[in-house]
């Protein structure tokens, strides 16, 4: 009888030890917490149309990797295209005009100005000039999701839209794939 209380013993020391170092929290990353679903993505101006995503994923599979607007013909300029940090007290990226000749030059790829990676939550401002004319400042925010253990929460995130779901008349098409496997 002794030796089957002292295995109860041992058994039942041994499960708490066991159990209390499974329920230890796993540590989860708030980073991301603010992306998605709180602002709107689609800007009007008489006739021009401007979608800007909220997320984008800056990891060089071609897919998703520059944050810009995507417009309509009716929009004649973006102007004063600017990247803020989520505070908005400091500007991470910054181009006069925006030239969709040259993307590469003119999209933001998720760094700041001294080569580091920029992650989370950022915003954004630039003034769009439609083809009557008329000068309309397009400001929100988004973020940048930098692939890896953390970016899982998009897999079910709801709100995000992703720079390839992209119409070609500068509207958001909810129906295109968002494409990005390799992230999440």
């Amino acid at each position: 009888m002794k030796n089957l209380i002292s295995a109860l013993l041992l058994f039942f020391i041994c499960s708490a030890q066991t159990c209390s170092s499974q329920d230890e929290p796993n540590v989860v990353s708030n980073e991301y917490e603010s992306c998605c679903g709180t602002q709107p993505v689609e800007f009007t101006s008489g006739k021009a149309y401007a979608y800007v995503p909220n997320v984008f994923t800056p990891n060089g599979d071609n897919i998703n990797d520059v944050f810009m607007p995507y417009v309509n013909e009716d929009v004649l300029e973006v102007r004063a295209f600017t990247i803020l940090s989520a505070k908005g007290d400091t500007i991470v990226f910054q181009r006069p005009f925006f030239n969709y000749k040259d993307i590469n030059e003119y999209a933001w790829k998720g760094v700041r100005s001294d080569g580091s990676r920029y992650t989370g939550l950022f915003k954004y401002k630039m003034q769009i000039l439609n083809s009557e004319r008329v000068l309309k400042i397009v400001e929100g925010q988004a973020c940048v999701i930098q692939c890896g253990t953390d970016a899982k929460v998009f897999k079910s995130k709801e709100g995000c839209f992703y720079p390839v779901q992209a119409a070609k008349n500068g509207t958001l098409d909810k129906s295109i794939s968002i494409a990005e496997k390799d992230c999440f």
